[in-house]
C-alpha cells in the first residue's frame, strides 16, 4: 500500500531514492539531547540560526567574522526525517539514526522513543557512542533509533501529549477502545514500522519503546494491551497517577489474563525507572512537594514492578536514580533502555 508522506527536502537519502530527510533545526531543540552530543546548547541553536530562519532565537546571531571563519547547520550523521499520516490523517513525525555498519544477520535491533523532538539526538547520540564500542558483537548489536513525535520545531507538545499517551477512561479492561494512545500505536504497529522495514533490515523479535512521564504512562499501556508489540519496554518516571491511576485496571488485567496467553513462550522485559528526588519523605511545604506527596512517583512505580514480577514470560526491574528529578531522570534511563536493548542482542549473537 502506498503512504501518504509528506517531505520537506534538504538532503537525500540514497537509500530511500527520493528525499526524504529535511532540516534538522528540531532535532537540536532539547538541553538534554545537546547535551548528550556535547554541544552547548546556546552555541548549537546560534550555529543553527542560518539554517532555521524561523527559529525561536532570544538573541540576534552574527556570523563569526576573520579569516576562515564560517557558520553552518548541524547535521547529525546518518539521520532522517520522515513525515506519514496515519490512518485518520494526522501527521506523525518519525526521526531515524542508523547505525554505522551494515544490520547484522537478523536486521538491526530498534528502538523507539516518544516525544522524539526533544529526545531524539540524545539517543542518537548514545547510538553512536554504542557502536564505537571495542568490543566487535557489542557494536554489531547497535539499535536503529526512531524518534515519535510532530511536525513541529519545538520540543514538546503538551495538548498532543495528552492526546495520544493517555487511555480513555471508563471501559473495562480488554473491551475495544478508541483513544489517543490506542491511536497512536495502531499507527506505529500498522504503518511506521511496516514503512521502516521496508527501508532497512530489522530484527522483528528485538525491537524496544521507551517512554518518559506520559510517555512512561503509554509505554505501560501498550505493554499491558499489547504485550507482543515490543520485546522491551522502559517507563521512565511514568505518570501512574493520571487519571486517578487509570493504568493500573489494565495492569491488574494484564497479570490476570493477558500476560500468561500473550507471552507464551517468549521473554519480555520491563524496566521502570524514577528519579530519587521524584518523592519525599518529609512533610510537604510548597506546591511542588504537595503535588510529589498526592502522585508517590517513587513509591507507586516500585510497587507495580514488584507487583508485575509475578506475570508469566515477562522480567519486571525498577531502578530508583538516586539524586535525579522528573527531568534529569532521562539521560540516565534512555542509557539504560539503549544497554538492555543492546546488550539483550549482543548475548544472542555470540556463539
Amino acid at each position: 500500500m502506498s503512504l501518504p508522506i509528506t517531505t520537506r527536502q534538504t538532503w537525500r537519502l540514497a537509500a530511500l531514492g527520493p528525499t526524504f530527510t529535511a532540516s534538522r533545526r528540531h532535532l537540536l531543540a532539547s538541553t538534554v539531547g545537546l547535551a548528550a552530543l556535547g554541544l552547548p546548547g546556546q552555541s548549537a541553536a546560534k550555529a543553527l540560526h542560518k539554517a532555521a530562519p524561523d527559529s525561536p532565537m532570544k538573541t540576534p546571531f552574527s556570523p563569526p567574522s576573520g579569516p576562515g571563519a564560517h557558520t553552518s547547520p548541524v547535521c547529525l550523521p546518518d539521520s532522517h526525517r520522515i513525515d506519514l499520516h496515519d490512518a485518520r490523517g494526522i501527521t506523525r513525525r518519525l526521526f531515524v539514526a542508523v547505525p554505522p555498519h551494515p544490520a547484522p544477520p537478523d536486521g538491526y535491533p530498534v528502538l523507539f522513543t516518544l516525544d522524539g523532538n526533544a529526545l531524539f539526538s540524545l539517543f542518537a547520540g548514545l547510538m553512536w557512542q554504542h557502536a564505537a564500542h571495542p568490543d566487535a558483537s557489542a557494536a554489531a548489536a547497535t539499535p536503529i533509533i526512531v524518534g515519535i513525535g510532530y511536525p513541529m520545531t519545538t520540543a514538546y507538545d503538551q495538548a498532543a501529549r495528552e492526546r495520544d499517551y493517555t487511555m480513555a477512561l471508563g471501559p473495562s479492561p480488554g473491551s475495544p477502545t478508541v483513544s489517543g494512545a490506542d491511536n497512536l500505536l495502531d499507527f506505529v504497529q500498522q504503518i511506521a514500522r511496516p514503512w521502516l522495514a521496508r527501508q532497512w533490515s530489522l530484527d522483528e523479535q528485538r525491537q524496544g519503546l521507551f517512554g518518559h512521564s506520559y510517555g512512561g504512562l503509554l509505554t505501560l499501556y501498550a505493554l499491558f494491551t499489547r504485550p507482543r508489540l515490543f520485546q522491551h519496554y522502559t517507563a521512565a518516571s511514568p505518570s501512574i497517577w493520571w487519571g486517578d491511576r487509570a493504568i493500573m485496571p489494565h495492569a491488574r488485567h494484564f497479570l490476570d489474563h493477558g500476560a500468561q496467553g500473550s507471552l507464551t513462550g517468549t521473554q519480555a522485559s520491563l524496566l521502570i525507572t524514577v528519579g530519587g528526588l521524584e518523592e519525599s519523605s518529609l512533610p510537604p511545604s510548597t506546591e511542588r512537594q504537595r503535588r510529589q506527596s498526592q502522585r508517590r512517583m517513587v513509591s507507586q512505580a516500585r510497587d507495580l514492578s514488584t507487583r508485575l514480577q509475578a506475570a508469566a514470560g515477562l522480567h519486571s526491574r525498577f531502578e530508583l536514580l538516586d539524586g535525579e528529578d522528573h527531568g534529569s531522570v532521562v539521560p540516565r534511563s534512555a542509557a539504560l533502555a539503549l544497554r538492555q536493548l543492546a546488550g539483550e542482542a549482543a548475548s544472542r549473537s555470540r556463539p
